[in-house]
């Protein structure tokens, strides 16, 4: 009896980690031969165009590929049949044999986890519902909503994804971490010609707020790794490149800030800045110096955030990263000076797990962005087998706000 209780309990932890990944792996291999067929996962009517497929196992896959919450994913997963239909559609467009092969393998896989943990798909979706209310979830959406659209006619500015991407590795001093991260505002556009925007903004700071001493910052695409230049990622911007300069305050921010220009969607820019630092943050606390953040500024109007941060495996302390928004109202309490506790805006959206070995970094809004990724990993020189994955997505995020991935540091070895 006792030996079957603790194999209930192995299956039982093995399913919490089994299903979400073979969800993921089916996803990242299906969203990777769309992304060869140059097809566009938010419009499932075009992809089922181009691809020949039926418009409700188009829907399904699209939806499968913008969902990535596994539990409520799974519902969208096409079956045996649909996937064989997908994969003949695909070899048709020829696409080369390895990206068929991965749907295949991993469609073998999702059955054998299936099979192994719940028997069938219906009592495996119930295995995975979500604690997290959707309710409220929804609720808190339809009025950010309604805050999108006014602040869009207010500022005279709207995007329709902010990203902002942090990456942390061991650095080469043993007691030091290396830190790297993309930012960035897709289909940004202006209501009014005389708008300026920051799309970006830097600076490093203590516990209390007081800025700390900035190493040397570099670009990570390489044409832009030069003084006074605007570090930006090249090849994921629009063409010709958006115009841009630099500002650095007194309190120790270097916002990069898009010019006036053209009004409407025919202007629409899209900007990404990539930037990384060697030995940039300490890997133990210090007086002052007690937890690592990663923030995301939210001062622009924008339908979409993707906030990910990626976390070497030999950094075990920040595996396990905390999501925090905070209110940046003139009037309320400022972050961090007020206090760590104060200023806090509810998050009914949960973390999401990418995984690891490597992470799975598909997100419809941005068909690019696994390559953006791997351009990071290829400049640092790191592997992206090595790192785990975590995601904060959200829909019409508050502005202005903090969104803030924390970890406790620990203590210097003796």
């Amino acid at each position: 009896m006792e030996e079957q209780v603790v194999l209930d309990r192995a299956l039982e932890h093995r399913f919490e980690e089994d299903v979400p990944e073979v969800v993921r792996r089916v996803r990242g291999a299906i969203a990777e031969s769309l992304r060869w067929a140059g097809a566009d996962l938010t419009r499932p009517q075009s992809v089922a165009r181009l691809l020949g497929l039926d418009k409700n196992l188009t829907w399904k896959i699209c939806r499968l590929l913008c969902d990535q919450n596994p539990a409520s994913a799974i519902n969208y997963m096409p079956g045996k049949s649909g996937l064989k239909i997908l994969m003949r559609a695909i070899t048709k467009k020829g696409a080369p044999a390895e990206l068929v092969g991965a749907i295949q393998a991993a469609s073998e896989e999702f059955a054998r986890i299936t099979d192994l943990h719940a028997g069938d798909r219906e009592k495996l979706g119930i295995m995975l519902a979500s604690v997290t209310s959707e309710d409220q979830r929804e609720e808190a959406e339809k009025h950010r909503k309604l805050a999108f659209r006014g602040n869009s006619a207010i500022w005279g500015v709207q995007a329709r994804v902010q990203v902002c991407t942090n990456f942390i590795a061991p650095g080469g001093q043993e007691d030091m971490a290396d830190l790297a991260w993309l930012s960035g505002l897709v289909d940004f556009w202006r209501l009014r010609r005389d708008a300026t925007w920051a799309m970006a903004a830097a600076r490093k700071t203590a516990d209390d707020g007081s800025p700390l001493p900035i190493p040397e910052i570099r670009a990570i695409d390489s044409r832009y790794d030069q003084a006074h230049a605007v570090p930006l990622m090249g090849d994921f911007c629009s063409k010709p490149l958006p115009d841009m300069r630099i500002e650095v305050g007194t309190d120790g921010l270097t916002r990069y800030e898009l010019v006036e220009g053209p009004v409407g969607s025919s202007a629409t820019t899209t900007s990404v800045i990539g930037l990384f630092g060697r030995n940039f943050v300490r890997r133990y606390r210090a007086p002052n110096d007690t937890v690592g953040e990663h923030f995301a500024r939210l001062y622009t109007p924008v339908e979409t955030l993707i906030h990910d941060f990626f976390v070497h495996k030999d950094l075990a302390y920040a595996l396990n990263p905390q999501m925090f928004l905070y209110s940046q109202m003139p009037g309320g309490p400022v972050f961090p000076t007020a206090g760590r506790d104060r200023g806090l805006i509810a998050v009914h959206d949960p973390v999401i797990p990418l995984g690891s070995g490597p992470p799975d970094v598909v997100t419809p809004e941005l068909p690019h962005y696994p390559r953006m990724v791997r351009a990071v990993f290829e400049r640092l020189q790191w592997k992206p087998e090595a790192f785990h994955g975590f995601r904060f997505r959200l829909r019409y995020p508050p502005i202005p706000t903090l969104a803030v991935w924390r970890y406790e540091l620990p203590e210097e070895p003796s």
